[in-house]
């Protein structure tokens, strides 16, 4: 079987999907992941054949004012209006300009073809145009619950546990289907290089080119968001798709050293999104490991957090494969991105979740509502005095501790990647027996 696997975004956005096509070639099936160029290496690292995609765009997070936005939670609050105005026009020229140069290259990784696509739902994915181009089925991988309509779970528009009624819920999906970015450019690119005509519901993700429904993966366990009652029997939440080190990196020295001259450190990491300050978030995280007199190790890669000198309880490196790091530590603090917020699950310790936008302040008020953190603090909030009690609170609480272990034992039970294999086995097989 042919799988193309569709990706975009950081490295948090890609490397479940390379988890799942890890999962694929692990069971003799040829996977091909298409994701931003940066990602080519981690792919080879395990085998799996890569198309890169342009990922220019991917720099905008580099930029101070975006970084601003991020952080303070929107335009409205990280910018005056002028500024803003400027920037809105500035990322939208920036989109306009290489959006075609991500289409071609997502249409070029294709040219060997393929049995099935799975492709997530960012909108420069357009897997499920790339599928009917090709004649074979489109399947939806997501990492987060509220894409499949539901009267259980709101959209994105809405906090993921605002108390809303079920029709207004079900309802706040319906804009959705109208928010789409230049849809010319999509149009030009589906009828000149795919050589599509329009059709009605060619952008619905949710079905197939007949009208059948879409398969959908949820790369998350079932223990953190349960199944919604109502959606379709295609909808399978299969558990996390973990990517295992498997030996394939070794711990630098200093870091072992580290590891065994003391009692078990904490993690402070916040991923690739980070703010327009990373010195005062490194200083706030230094005076919260002094206030705990604990050691910790801090994820200083992609600049989310920076400490120029550190202290002798602070061991500070640019990344490390989760599975091999969270288990030797006793706590995650970190920014409630699904990809380390599933590795702390399946490592079994205690979290702090500091989200900086929806998305992660989502699976942050999950792991509170679980018994698995205290309530999540967002970044632009963040000071050494509620770090400190925050971490203290996970520290100390033993049934958070106790909570963590039992949740890591059904998580690591799961093998989501593996399942999910299995489903698109069953897709195939089907699609086989109809021809």
């Amino acid at each position: 079987m042919r799988v193309l696997v569709y990706a975009y975004g950081t490295r948090g956005d890609v490397q479940p999907y390379l988890a799942l096509a890890y999962a694929l070639h692990r069971e003799g099936h040829q996977a091909v992941l298409a994701a931003p160029a940066r990602f080519r290496s981690l792919a080879e690292q395990y085998g799996v054949g890569f198309a890169p995609r342009d990922d220019e765009w991917l720099g905008i997070l580099n930029d101070p004012d975006v970084r601003r936005i991020l952080e303070r939670g929107g335009f409205r609050g990280g910018l005056d209006s002028s500024r803003r105005k400027q920037v809105q026009q500035r990322l939208r020229t920036e989109f306009s300009r290489l959006l075609p140069k991500i289409l071609d290259d997502t249409w070029a990784a294709a040219g060997g073809g393929a049995d099935l696509v799975v492709h997530s739902q960012e909108f420069v994915d357009q897997g499920q145009q790339v599928a009917e181009a090709l004649g074979v089925p489109a399947v939806l991988a997501l990492l987060h619950p509220y894409v499949v309509p539901s009267w259980q779970y709101p959209s994105a528009l809405f906090r993921f546990d605002a108390k809303l009624p079920g029709v207004v819920k079900r309802l706040s999906y319906v804009p959705l289907r109208f928010l789409r970015l230049e849809t010319a450019t999509v149009q030009r690119w589906r009828s000149e290089r795919l050589g599509l005509p329009p059709r009605r519901g060619q952008y619905d993700m949710l079905r197939q080119p007949d009208g059948s429904r879409t398969t959908v993966l949820h790369g998350f366990s079932r223990h953190l968001v349960a199944p919604a009652s109502d959606w379709p029997s295609g909808v399978h939440t299969t558990g996390f798709w973990l990517l295992p080190s498997e030996g394939r990196w070794s711990p630098p020295d200093p870091l072992v050293r580290f590891l065994d001259s003391g009692p078990p450190p904490v993690f402070v990491g916040f991923g690739s999104l980070s703010g327009d300050d990373p010195r005062r978030m490194g200083e706030i995280v230094v005076a919260a490991v002094r206030n705990l007199g604990v050691r910790a190790v801090v994820s200083g890669g992609w600049d989310s957090i920076r400490i120029d000198v550190p202290p002798d309880d602070v061991f500070v490196l640019d990344q490390a494969p989760f599975d091999w790091l969270l288990p030797r530590l006793r706590l995650a603090v970190h920014a409630g991105s699904a990809g380390v917020a599933n590795e702390a699950l399946a490592a079994g310790i205690p979290h702090v979740s500091c989200p900086m936008h929806r998305e992660q302040e989502l699976w942050g008020d999950q792991l509170h509502r679980l018994g698995l953190a205290p309530p999540p603090i967002r970044q632009r909030d963040l000071t050494a005095d509620n770090l400190t009690a925050a971490m203290r609170t996970a520290l100390r609480d033993v049934d958070m501790a106790e909570r963590a272990r039992q949740v890591r034992e059904q998580v690591r039970a799961e093998d989501g990647a593996r399942a999910a294999v299995r489903i698109l086995e069953h897709v195939h097989a089907e699609r086989s027996v109809r021809r």
